[in-house]
């Protein structure tokens, strides 16, 4: 009995992971040949990329919406890595020491701050008084000053990295009629404005 029972642990040992005893090493999943193909047409592959290129030539909102998101990913990059020894030397994350430096350089709102731009937007305050206005003025002054003052440290770690940003931004092909109305440049001008109104 007792030589049936080891016979039946080392064949389920065996089963699980080879010799027992051994650490397993981890099994890496091999290349796809698939990798970076959306679909295949005769036999031929269609990429992501040919799909994005389309998509984003004829959806300039979402074109938008990704060169801003990549701008935003770029951004945060540079402050962890401008920031990251600092971090470290403290024993605190990167966004900590951000926070921390956004902090210093945002101006508080002061009473005469909140005064003036109640001042200033009257029209907008839909008759409330200063009393009743002054948490939601402090609380949008005190927003606004936070993303300068984020955007000036921005400023200081590019400038301290020498970063070189090669991220195009995106860019509509305008299709130009010959008898549409055109002021400046004509046909060859590098830059074309187009304005969109309603007459009435």
């Amino acid at each position: 009995m007792n030589y049936r029972i080891q016979l039946l642990f080392v064949v389920s040992a065996s089963l699980l992971g080879g010799t027992y005893g051994r650490a397993e090493e981890p099994v890496k999943p091999a290349a796809s040949k698939d990798a970076g193909v959306a679909a295949y047409i005769d036999e031929k592959p269609v990429t992501t990329a040919e799909l994005d290129e389309k998509v984003l030539k004829t959806n300039m909102k979402l074109a938008q919406q990704l060169y801003d998101a990549r701008k935003a990913a770029v951004d945060q990059v540079i402050l962890e890595r401008v920031y990251a020894k600092e971090a470290a030397d403290k024993k605190v994350t990167v966004d900590e020491v951000v926070k921390a430096k956004v902090a210093e350089k945002a101006k508080p709102v002061s009473d005469a701050d909140i005064q003036g731009y109640y001042n200033a937007n009257q029209a907008r305050m839909g008759g409330k008084p200063l009393e009743q206005m002054t948490g939601q003025i402090k609380q949008f002054l005190g927003g606004q000053r936070e993303t300068e003052a984020r955007n000036a440290l921005l400023a200081e770690a590019r400038a301290a990295a020498k970063v070189r940003m090669v991220l195009d931004a995106p860019r509509a092909e305008i299709a130009l009629a010959p008898n549409d109305p055109v002021k400046g440049g004509g046909a060859n001008a590098k830059v074309t404005v187009v304005e969109f109104a309603d007459f009435q």
